[in-house]
């Protein structure tokens, strides 16, 4: 029993030196679109879609106990109806060494980024932030946030007409 307690609290000191890049190439919004057929206002509410670069070497993270890496992306802002705002856009699990180096280029947010009050006014600033979570085999897991940069979201813009 002794040996499960020290596994599982020296796994978080075994030193990682990953290697990332985190880089945004630009902010759309848009409105006008039914995102999801359960909530009637979404027709009216604003969406953010995100194109970035993500190049990251997550090797020197998985040791003798560690049995994968959840790795996401998120985007944290400040906003008036609620204090602090964290909203994942994408995910993904790397189950092993081969997989732990990721490549991204001209990526797109993989979930929906949207507000709760439907739009992005007032908030000036957000922060894009990569975190990775090691999975242990033995002993609990921790965030690891790795890289952040700021992203202003504009307003979006009316949607076209249809003819």
């Amino acid at each position: 029993m002794a040996l499960v307690v020290v596994i599982s609290l020296t796994t978080p000191l075994i030193p990682s030196a990953p290697t990332q890049t985190l880089t945004l190439h630009s902010v759309h919004t848009t409105t006008g679109r039914k995102m999801d057929t359960y909530d009637v206002d979404s027709k009216n509410a604003e969406y953010a879609r995100l194109t970035f670069d993500l190049d990251a070497d997550l090797t020197s993270m998985f040791n003798w106990n560690t049995k994968l890496l959840y790795a996401f992306i998120t985007v944290d802002y400040l906003s008036t109806d609620f204090s602090t705002n964290t909203i994942v856009i994408w995910d993904r699990l790397v189950r092993n060494k081969k997989q732990a180096k990721l490549k991204l280029k001209k990526h797109h947010n993989k979930y929906l980024l949207r507000n709760f009050a439907k739009t992005f006014e007032g908030i000036s600033e957000a922060n894009m932030t990569l975190h990775v979570n090691p999975v242990p085999y033995l002993g609990i897991m921790y965030d690891t946030p790795l890289e952040s940069i700021g992203v202003v979201i504009p307003r979006a813009t009316a949607p076209a007409a249809k003819k």
